[in-house]
């Protein structure tokens, strides 16, 4: 993809080459965090709990909720806060458009103010009129835009062979679909059905072991079955119950990556009675059982 970059001497029409410096999921307790920038960009998505950012040149503060997502571009004074006790779960990935920051032990993301280094502020794309093209909050976003982010946290954690390109890819993908979402008109649901929505997402991802069928979740809404589907489906782009498959997917996986509880264990955590129909539907969702699957994280 070709835009102009930001004016500071370089070249415009640049093509994108994103390369990732961090990808990582966090469960953060109640946070107030001090104002920082950032020399890169950053993407993150709230999977639970809430989250504030409040900009110096926003008059108001942004709420974040589950299922969307924080754009943060280089040089942006900002402050994030997680509001609640619970806490929050996000995901959160560090690039650049260009192929033009690398970490060391000397250069990090979050600019330290007592020695700014301006040439490391990476480059901002923009319009063919020189507009910002990505705007701070995307709400409601569609699974598959998660899954990419998901794909590059997997991909940038475990560094297989050729990690990078997949990581490249996967993120022009998201970028693209980030685009497409702010120009194509949508349908929103009602404010108070957003509200539940976000509610019983937020729910959802708390109770896995639940079935889930449609009628009790349209009950929270108080409308019908059709109607619930269909106002789920405007919001997040998929069905109900293929999101809760993948908050399922999302859960099963963090719990083989970062737990030591046994398959069967998880398996239940998520909803499945057997060892055997948790191992059948991982596959089909990885690709490779459970048990293979925690064997390549510890190998890292």
């Amino acid at each position: 993809m070709a835009l102009s970059s930001s004016d500071n001497g370089k070249p415009d029409n640049l093509t994108w080459m994103p390369s990732i410096h961090w990808a990582q999921y966090q469960d953060s307790a109640y946070y107030q965090g001090n104002e920082r920038r950032l020399y890169d960009f950053e993407v993150m998505v709230v999977i639970s709990g809430e989250m504030i950012v409040h900009f110096i040149d926003e008059p108001e503060s942004i709420r974040y909720f589950p299922g969307d997502l924080l754009f943060l571009s280089t040089r942006e004074r900002h402050r994030i806060e997680i509001p609640t006790a619970a806490g929050a779960q996000l995901l959160g990935v560090h690039f650049d458009f260009y192929d033009e920051f690398e970490l060391t032990p000397e250069i990090h993301m979050v600019v330290d103010e007592s020695r700014v280094q301006e040439a490391l502020f990476c480059q901002q794309p923009l319009g063919p009129g020189g507009e910002r093209l990505f705007t701070r909050k995307y709400s409601s976003l569609s699974v598959d835009i998660v899954k990419g982010m998901e794909l590059i946290c997997e991909e940038f954690t475990m560094a297989r062979t050729g990690y990078e390109l997949v990581c490249r890819g996967a993120m022009l993908q998201m970028l693209a679909s980030i685009l497409r979402l702010q120009s194509a008109p949508r349908r929103t649901a009602s404010a108070a059905y957003l509200k539940a929505l976000r509610e019983l997402v937020d729910e959802l991802s708390g109770s896995l072991h639940l079935t889930w069928p449609n009628t009790v979740m349209a009950e929270r809404l108080n409308v019908s079955e059709d109607h619930f589907i269909r106002l789920f489906k405007e919001q997040f782009g998929v069905t109900p119950n293929q999101y809760v498959q993948h908050l399922r997917h999302q859960e099963a996986k963090r719990c083989l990556r970062e737990t030591d509880m046994k398959i069967e264990a998880i398996g239940m955590r998520i909803g499945y009675d057997s060892l055997h129909q948790f191992s059948h539907v991982f596959k089909r969702w990885q690709g490779v059982s459970p048990r293979e699957y925690r064997k390549l994280c510890s190998i890292l």
